[in-house]
């Protein structure tokens, strides 16, 4: 059970106690009147900011143990990485006391793939993006209403391998 289902848990029990008389000296319809409110206030809780962050650490694609520390460029301080490495995004949604609320997200990049492919997790809480070619992308994650966005340079990786071709020889003179 999750935090925030904990202290809904909680928060109904404590509403079950208060209804049932103890600890409270509220009429019946005042408490079924606050208890209504503020169910329907949890029930329609939305977030009201989604805060993005992304891992301190980027990973070689196919290779979890080649791993470097996150790069960031630039004066927007965008997220920089070679064409051969991968970095998860999280985000959380949080009301106004900055609380977390649950919510379903959709992840999205502006390159439609040219770039980096995305792999949103299945609490679409976090997401992977592995780059694909040089160039930039404009990633977002929103819930309808809010959005976080963050960019995301690839560069060209070190060389893969080398190729020697021998020259046509010539006679010294």
């Amino acid at each position: 059970m999750s935090r925030i289902d904990r202290l809904r848990y909680e928060a109904i029990r404590v509403a079950a106690d208060v209804y049932a008389g103890r600890g409270s000296s509220w009429t019946d319809e005042e408490v079924v009147a606050s208890a209504g409110f503020f169910l329907t206030q949890w029930l329609d809780a939305r977030p009201v900011r989604l805060v993005l962050t992304v891992s301190p650490i980027t990973f070689e694609q196919g290779h979890p143990a080649l791993h470097h520390r996150t790069k960031r460029t630039g004066d927007k301080m965008s997220v920089t990485m070679t064409d051969d490495q991968e970095v998860t995004y999280s985000v959380q949604a949080e009301d106004d006391k900055g609380q977390p609320v649950g919510d379903t997200l959709t992840w999205s990049s502006d390159d439609n793939g040219a770039v980096v492919t995305l792999t949103p997790s299945a609490d679409t809480l976090s997401c992977v993006f592995a780059a694909v070619d040089p160039g930039t992308a404009n990633i977002s994650v929103t819930d309808g209403t809010l959005s976080a966005a963050d960019s995301i340079v690839v560069t060209a990786g070190a060389a893969a391998s080398l190729v020697l071709t021998p020259g046509t020889p010539v006679a010294e003179a």
